[in-house]
């Protein structure tokens, strides 16, 4: 009884719905002329790239980790990932080492474990990779 009403219920609108197309002239199978989707997707792409927020790998290795505590908290826990059988301390020191030289070797690091599109930038996503563990 109740899957008929309901049936019958759709049907109902099914009705509705065609008559008020037909009564207005619309073509159900109408679409819109030609949209240019390149210069669409153009539009979109310059859109992305002015909000974006993305920092250089040079710029999160000194100013993001290597600045401040937390920075170089994050460092040592991505690091977890690649030393293995290597105590805490020389972890450490590894940390401390290369963040007081700040070289080409910094950046080398940071963008072999944070960058993970490997764009040179660094995402929001990729920071917030190692805050969790």
């Amino acid at each position: 009884m109740v899957g008929s009403t309901r049936t019958y219920f759709y049907m109902v609108v099914f009705a509705i719905a065609v008559s008020v197309a037909v009564a207005d002239n619309i073509k159900i199978n109408d679409a819109p002329e030609e949209v240019n989707l390149d210069t669409f997707q153009e539009e979109m792409e310059d859109l992305e790239e002015q909000f974006r927020h993305r920092t250089k790998v040079h710029h999160f290795a000194r100013h993001g980790l290597c600045n401040h505590m937390p920075g170089k908290l994050k460092f040592y826990k991505a690091l977890q990932n690649h030393f293995h059988r290597i105590s805490d301390h020389m972890k450490i020191v590894f940390i401390m080492d290369i963040c007081s030289r700040k070289d080409k070797m910094l950046n080398h690091w940071v963008k072999e474990i944070f960058d993970r599109d490997g764009d040179g930038y660094i995402s929001h996503f990729e920071k917030e990779l190692y805050d969790h563990d």
